[in-house]
């Protein structure tokens, strides 16, 4: 049986998902309010949340620099300020061939991955993903 070879990316910070998520937060923290606000006037003040929901909801968003690396035969995250690596499985959650979103276990971690930022490693990043065996 062949082995898929090593693969490492190196995950950074995403603006764009970060607005995207911060908006959808927004949104839907917007409908609770104008839900409220419907059924009880004096419930105006609730809209100031909105803004406190979005500003939260950006900074919970942000993807810490992290390294993601495959051995060929289990997948490694290292997080920000630690020397050691942390043995992960992997799935693939959201697929937009360009974006992809990557829950990494035991956490769970959420690892967004554009092919933007990984040129040099989409296709090789893409092919492990799907062709690399899985752990029970």
């Amino acid at each position: 049986m062949r082995r898929t070879p090593p693969v490492a990316v190196h995950l950074q910070a995403q603006p764009v998902v970060q607005a995207h998520v911060a908006l959808i937060a927004a949104l839907a923290a917007g409908g609770l309010a104008a839900s409220a606000i419907s059924h009880q006037p004096l419930a105006w003040p609730v809209m100031l949340g909105v803004p406190l929901a979005a500003v939260w909801t950006w900074r919970t968003a942000a993807v810490l620099p992290r390294r993601l690396r495959w051995d060929g035969q289990t997948w490694w995250l290292a997080e920000p300020g630690r020397a050691d690596e942390t043995e992960v499985q992997l799935a693939v959650l959201l697929d937009f061939d360009n974006w992809l979103l990557l829950r990494a276990s035991p956490g769970p971690r959420w690892l967004p991955l554009s092919r933007r930022q990984q040129q040099a490693q989409w296709t090789a990043l893409r092919a492990t993903l799907f062709s690399a065996p899985q752990a029970p």
